[in-house]
């Protein structure tokens, strides 16, 4: 039987691609205790932003995630705009990791990896939801 609400040409939602995005950066951001002060205690600000900004990207994969869920019919344009501002955030870490060279957020090798492919699958998402 067919959803009404849902064109028939269109396909189901796709849950498993928001549900890895909100565990993943949910886990690093809010789980895994990452530490945001020095070893005297004072507080490191790349760090923080990188924390915040993983922080941030879980709640709007999660945001997707209810989407898709609920089968809203703009759930891919919407993940690969959050995936975009997830990008973007995490590009700025690494501009200022490369720009200061005493406070190493993450590996630039990892991150400039988790960049080029979160940013690949975001426009890729946006392109295909646009279509």
């Amino acid at each position: 039987m067919s959803d009404p609400a849902r064109p028939a040409n269109r396909q189901p939602a796709d849950l498993l691609g928001p549900l890895i995005s909100t565990v993943l950066f949910g886990y690093y951001g809010f789980v895994a205790g990452l530490d945001t002060t020095g070893s005297g205690g004072e507080p490191i600000p790349l760090w923080i932003a990188f924390v915040w900004v993983l922080r941030l990207s879980a709640v709007l994969f999660g945001l997707c995630l209810v989407l898709a869920a609920r089968g809203n019919p703009k759930e891919l344009l919407w993940y690969g705009i959050a995936g975009a501002v997830a990008t973007a955030g995490l590009a700025g870490v690494f501009l200022w990791d490369l720009a200061d060279p005493n406070s190493l957020a993450v590996s630039p090798i990892i991150l400039l990896l988790f960049i080029a492919w979160n940013g690949y699958s975001s426009v890729a998402t946006i392109r295909d939801a646009l279509r």
